[in-house]
């Protein structure tokens, strides 16, 4: 796959080219992996690097590391998922077609990840340092930011698939039907790797660490919910 189809597959995707998903699911399945994996180093990778700076140069690339691994595990958790419930609704879209639906959505979620690590950068540069007296509020407010940014992204870049989702269903309707349980099952899948795979912004006080001891203690929710109870209600 040469650059200048390369730089003509990124305006496609972001409109959700129906041309472009057709040639990659039907007739060149390989060359969405030319597309979409190295998409998604660069994206989830740069963004990844702005979600870690807050607490230095070695937390930001281990998550410039982490991010696109998180990527690539949900991935493959939710390409089987997401096959078996295709097959279950009755959509008519096979296990190879749902997973390369989930990779061109998750190349196209990379790519306004990308486009959104200046803000991320910005409201890093603006918060205190980790090591101030504010660095809890400021962390709990960087990570509600960044979990904001990535849900519309991955949002973001679902939808723009949904049509062409319906058209490679048996009908509309299921088409929707599919959709929707992909997303519910992403954003849920995604958020508890990443659970898993933290830190990804560095709590104040903690050592800096490319994992954590115990990484299936608590859960994601539960984190999110306690800051902003802390933010708003205390």
């Amino acid at each position: 796959m040469n650059s200048s189809n390369t730089l003509q597959s990124i305006p496609a995707l972001c409109h959700g080219s129906r041309t472009l998903l057709q040639d990659w699911l039907m007739h060149n399945p390989a060359r969405s992996l030319f597309f979409c994996i190295p998409t998604i180093i660069l994206g989830c990778g740069v963004y990844g690097f702005t979600m870690g700076i807050w607490q230095g140069w070695t937390m930001a690339t281990y998550v410039a590391i982490k991010l696109p691994l998180v990527i690539f595990a949900t991935l493959i958790v939710n390409g089987l998922i997401n096959g078996m419930l295709a097959m279950a609704i009755g959509s008519g879209i096979s296990f190879r077609q749902s997973f390369q639906f989930l990779l061109a959505g998750f190349a196209l979620m990379s790519l306004i990840l990308l486009s959104l690590s200046p803000i991320a950068l910005f409201v890093v540069y603006h918060a205190p340092e980790a090591t101030s007296i504010h660095a809890s509020q400021s962390h709990d407010l960087i990570m509600l930011s960044h979990t904001l940014m990535i849900a519309y992204a991955g949002i973001i870049s679902h939808r723009s698939l949904l049509g062409q989702v319906r058209d490679f269903s048996t009908s509309p309707s299921l088409g929707n039907r599919t959709f929707f349980a992909w997303l519910a099952g992403n954003l849920f899948v995604g958020a508890q790797i990443s659970w898993v795979m933290r830190p990804f912004f560095g709590t104040p006080g903690l050592d800096v660490e490319f994992l954590r001891d115990k990484p299936l203690n608590g859960s994601f929710y539960d984190t999110i919910w306690n800051t902003l109870v802390n933010l708003f209600f205390t």
